[in-house]
């Protein structure tokens, strides 16, 4: 009984030991298990996280509404990192070599840059990110035009799928600027291995650019909800692995029956699991709106919330407020002349 209960102290000191040498980094720890260059703000150790639609046990670094104003802080991240939450901080540039040059991060799979008021990403700010397969920057200030645009900012993400760029670039600039320069990051970047790209919130008006996202052969989901769009005007054919489009509450009052030939040939013919999200747009429910009523009845694409689609206005008036399922009457409405009278 002795010898069993020496083995087992023996196997206790040899676990903390194992474990001790893997945390150990070579920066000093506090009690919040963090380096100390984090001044007690942050939490770092293992923690359940939904990564890829499951709950798993990861080795988080969170420091969410830490104050910090220098980013900097960063590169103390302890090299076990998997999940890297910097969230709700105060620094406006993201500066050269975020994570430092001294420690590899091979086990970092998500960094969450969300709502810090990022302004820029310097051109060689991400190094050691080969393995990050999610990034999220939503919610911050981006300038990404004329000189303080990087157009390799993304080039290192070699194994990214998710880009999260929600609420994400500057109100002060008009989004058919920074979309151009968006284009060349991600023809410049070669994210190639990209399957979720989320774009909502953004104040777009128009993608002008018919080959926009073509540089993402591997995008699966394209979210592009909470916008200004009220047409499809860039080319569908081209993401030949789609699966999901959404253009949730933009505005949309009808599709052409070019736009629809494309939504047919593009999702029409592809496995059940692809859809397309049209639920929210301020549809005009009257005479020029036959063809797209048409193919709602008829089309093999699927659509989210499909029955939930509502008229925003149309003719006859009562249409206004409908379900699109429920209408009766697609009308035109009258024409007024106006007469010219002179004395």
């Amino acid at each position: 009984m002795m010898i069993l209960k020496t083995q087992l102290l023996v196997i206790f000191w040899l676990f903390l030991i194992i474990t001790n040498s893997h945390c150990y980094d070579g920066n000093e720890r506090d009690y919040t298990g963090c380096p100390i260059e984090f001044g007690q703000k942050c939490n770092c150790g293992f923690n359940y996280y939904r990564l890829w639609n499951w709950d798993r046990t990861v080795y988080i670094t969170n420091c969410t509404n830490s104050g910090f104003t220098n980013p900097f802080k960063i590169e103390f991240t302890p090299k076990e990192t998997e999940v890297l939450i910097m969230t709700g901080n105060n620094f406006e540039t993201v500066p050269w070599n975020l994570l430092g040059i001294l420690d590899d991060y091979d086990k970092l799979e998500v960094v969450d840059l969300t709502n810090n008021k990022i302004k820029q990403i310097q051109g060689k700010s991400f190094h050691k990110v080969e393995t990050v397969k999610k990034l999220l920057l939503n919610h911050n200030d981006l300038y990404i035009v004329s000189a303080m645009s990087h157009s390799r900012i993304f080039s290192n993400f070699k194994s990214l799928e998710e880009l999260h760029l929600t609420n994400a670039f500057t109100e002060q600039i008009d989004s058919k600027w920074y979309l151009r320069d968006l284009k060349d990051i991600f023809l410049n970047s070669e994210l190639r291995n990209l399957k979720k790209l989320h774009l909502e919130q953004n104040e777009i008006w128009e993608i002008k650019d018919d080959d926009m996202f073509c540089e993402l052969p591997s995008l699966l989901d394209l979210h592009l909800g909470d916008n200004q769009l009220s047409d499809i005007n860039f080319s569908l054919e081209c993401l030949e692995k789609l699966r999901y489009l959404d253009l949730e509450y933009n505005k949309i009052r009808n599709l052409r029956s070019d736009t629809l030939h494309k939504l047919d040939k593009v999702f029409g013919n592809r496995s059940s699991s692809s859809q397309i999200a049209l639920h929210g747009n301020p549809y005009t429910c009257d005479c020029n709106m036959n063809d797209f009523y048409n193919w709602l009845t008829v089309t093999k694409a699927r659509l989210v919330n499909k029955d939930e689609m509502r008229c925003y206005d149309g003719y006859p008036s009562y249409n206004a407020g409908r379900m699109i399922k429920n209408i009766e009457e697609l009308a035109c409405p009258p024409v007024y002349s106006i007469e010219h009278s002179s004395s």
